[in-house]
């Protein structure tokens, strides 16, 4: 069975914008899947949209399950999709679709 992790790597966050101060800006995310002894890794980063003073959340106040939502608000394909291609990488892997080969006698 395969187990995904979600890793927030880095926020990168602008000190002030606006009357705004430690607004995040780019977020470095991290998804990980292991099965059995298997592992394969998406990484990536999301620039997020400017701050908005009505619905910032400070810095210190964001939680993990917030800038998943974010990252993946921010995607072109959703977490499923990100579990999906994980899953393909381990399997091929374990039984690669392409591998090199040379005719008998060369």
């Amino acid at each position: 069975m395969t187990t995904y992790e979600w890793v927030i790597e880095n926020i990168d966050a602008a000190k002030v914008e606006g009357d705004l101060t430690d607004v995040a800006k780019t977020v470095h995310w991290r998804m990980n899947a292991v099965d059995g002894e298997d592992t394969a890794t998406a990484y990536g980063t999301v620039s997020l949209d400017p701050a908005d003073a009505d619905g910032f959340v400070a810095f210190d106040a964001l939680t993990k399950d917030q800038v998943i939502a974010w990252v993946i608000d921010k995607l072109d394909m959703s977490e499923a999709d990100i579990q999906a291609a994980l899953t393909q990488r381990i399997a091929d892997d374990r039984d690669p679709p392409v591998v090199q080969k040379l005719p008998a006698g060369w």
